[in-house]
C-alpha cells in the first residue's frame, strides 16, 4: 500500500500537480519529432505508437492525481470511439487500480468528522479499502453492533485540487492524437466539473439516496444501500455493506445475461426520471454491484440532478413526436426544453439527420449498442466543424441537464461494452405513455413498486 501517498498529493503537491501536463506534453513532443526520421507506412506506425505510449502516460497521471482528473479519465472511458482503445482499457481501470490514501490520513478524517477516535464509531474498521475512486476511498467497518457497513472517506485538499486539476485535464487530453477529431474537451471538461464540484458534499448525497432507497426498497431488480445518516458528515458517508462481484465481470457472461443487465440498469436510469422526476448522472461500472439474488446494487449518489414536471413533460412530448415520425413537432419540443435555439437556420430534415441520433435506440423496435453507434452518438454531440459543427453552435445544455449528456454519453458506452439488444422504444413508452410493461423485467418492476407501474 502507498504510505501517505494520495495525503501529499492532495496537500502539498501544488506544483507538482501543475507540473505534470508540462512533463507530459514535453514527452510527447518528443515522441512525435522522433517520427520524422521515418517514412511512409513506418512513420504511420511510428506515430500511432507515439500516440499509445501518450496515452499511456496520461492514463497513469490521471489515476495518481485523483479529483477531477480521474473523474474525466473515468467517464471518457466509458465513450466508446472518443480515445484510443488501448487508452479506454488504462480508463476504464483508474476506479478499482487507483493509489490508496495511506491510513493515517483516513483516521485524520474520521477524527475530524466525529471528535472521537475511530475505535469508538466502529466495532471494526478495515484499514486496507477496497475501493478507491476519484474523491474518496471506501473501507469496510462494523458498527458497534455488528452491522456491516462501507464507510466512505473524502480525500483531504480534494476541494482545491480538484480546481487545478480541471485545468490540467484540458491540457492532458488536447496532446495529438488522444481524442477523436471534432470533440471539444474544454466544453466537456466543464460541464463535468459542474458535477464533480457537486459531489464534494456527503450530506447532500446521502439525502439524494436516501430518495432513492426509498422509492426502490423491495424491488425486483434494484437495490439500494441504506445510508446510516447519523454517521455521516460532509466528508465520511456511511452506508450498509452489499456483498455482490463487480460489475465488469458482467462481461464475461452469455449475451442473454447482458442483455438482461442492460435492461436492469436503463430502466433504473430512465425509469428514475420518468417516474420519479430524479437522475442518477454517473453512469461508471464501479457504481454497480451484481449481487447474489440476480439483482444490481446501486451505490453512488453522488451526482443525482431533480427536474419539475414541466421539464419531464417537455421530454415527453419530444419522444412521442419521434416516436411517431413527426419532425415538426419533434423539432418545436426540442426548442421548448432548450436543447435547440429558436430560429436556428436549418431545415428541420438538417436537424433531424444531425441530432436524432442522441436517441437512436429508441426508433426502432428492437436495438444493439455497439460501439459504432456509442461513437457516433459522441461524436455529432461534440462536432465543431462542418454542418454538425454549425448545428451544435445552435445546440444547448439547458441548467441542471449537463447530467442528462454526461450519462448519455455514459450508458452508451457502458451498453456498447455489454453489447445490449432490447427492445428500449417499448420500455420508454411505458414511462412515457403509461403503456403496460413491455418485458418480463418491466412485469417484476411493476409488482414490486408501490404505485404498481415499472420504474
Amino acid at each position: 500500500m502507498a504510505t501517505g501517498r494520495t495525503g501529499s498529493a492532495m496537500r502539498t503537491g501544488r506544483l507538482a500537480r501543475t507540473a505534470v501536463p508540462a512533463r507530459l506534453a514535453a514527452a510527447a513532443a518528443l515522441r512525435w519529432l522522433g517520427t520524422f526520421r521515418y517514412r511512409g507506412e513506418r512513420r504511420r506506425e511510428k506515430r500511432k505508437e507515439a500516440v499509445l505510449r501518450t496515452a499511456e502516460d496520461v492514463t497513469r497521471a490521471m489515476g495518481e492525481m485523483k479529483g477531477a482528473a480521474m473523474k474525466v479519465g473515468q467517464v471518457l472511458s466509458m465513450m466508446s470511439g472518443v480515445v484510443p482503445p488501448e487508452m479506454a482499457e488504462g480508463l476504464a481501470t483508474l476506479q478499482s487500480n487507483a493509489p490508496p490514501m495511506a491510513y493515517g490520513l483516513v483516521q485524520e478524517v474520521l477524527e475530524a468528522a466525529y471528535g472521537r477516535s475511530p475505535g469508538s464509531v466502529f466495532r471494526r474498521f478495515e484499514r486496507e479499502p477496497f475501493a478507491a475512486a476519484s474523491i474518496g476511498q471506501v473501507h469496510r467497518a462494523e458498527l458497534r453492533d455488528g452491522t456491516r457497513v462501507a464507510v466512505k472517506v473524502q480525500y483531504p485538499g480534494v476541494r482545491e485540487a480538484i480546481e487545478r486539476d480541471l485545468a490540467n485535464v484540458a491540457v492532458l487530453l488536447g496532446f495529438g492524437g488522444l481524442v477523436a477529431k471534432g470533440l471539444d474537451v474544454e466544453t466537456l471538461v466543464r460541464d463535468l466539473g459542474e458535477g464533480i464540484r457537486g459531489e464534494l458534499d456527503y450530506r447532500r448525497e446521502a439525502a439524494w439516496q436516501r430518495r432513492f432507497f426509498d422509492a426502490f426498497e423491495g424491488h425486483g431488480f434494484v437495490r439500494v444501500p441504506r445510508v446510516y445518516h447519523e454517521l455521516t458528515t460532509d466528508t465520511v458517508l456511511v452506508q450498509e455493506w452489499l456483498p455482490g462481484r463487480p460489475f465488469r465481470e458482467a462481461l464475461g457472461l452469455p449475451q442473454g445475461e447482458r442483455n438482461r443487465l442492460g435492461e436492469m440498469l436503463y430502466r433504473f436510469c430512465f425509469g428514475s426520471l420518468y417516474r420519479l422526476r430524479l437522475f442518477n448522472g454517473d453512469p461508471h461500472p464501479g457504481n454497480y454491484l451484481l449481487l447474489e439474488d440476480g439483482r444490481v446494487g446501486f451505490v453512488d449518489y453522488g451526482c443525482v440532478a431533480e427536474f419539475d414536471n414541466a421539464v419531464v413533460e417537455g421530454f415527453k412530448r419530444l419522444i412521442r413526436a419521434l416516436d411517431r415520425g413527426d419532425r415538426e413537432a419533434w423539432r418545436a419540443a426540442t426548442e421548448e426544453v432548450g436543447i435547440l435555439l429558436p430560429n436556428a437556420p436549418f431545415t428541420t430534415d438538417e436537424l433531424y439527420e444531425h441530432m436524432h441520433w442522441y436517441l437512436a435506440p429508441i426508433l426502432e423496435d428492437e436495438v444493439e449498442y455497439t460501439p459504432e453507434l456509442a461513437a457516433e452518438m459522441v461524436r455529432r454531440n461534440t462536432m465543431t466543424t462542418g454542418l454538425g459543427g454549425q448545428i451544435n453552435r445552435y445546440c444547448n445544455v439547458p441548467e441542471g441537464m449537463v447530467f442528462l449528456t454526461r450519462i448519455n454519453f455514459g450508458l452508451a458506452g457502458l451498453f456498447a461494452s455489454l453489447r445490449a439488444r432490447g427492445p428500449w422504444r417499448a420500455i420508454v413508452r411505458e414511462y412515457v405513455d403509461d403503456a403496460p410493461p413491455s418485458t418480463e423485467l418491466g412485469r417484476l418492476s411493476a409488482a414490486t413498486t408501490r404505485s404498481g407501474k415499472p420504474i
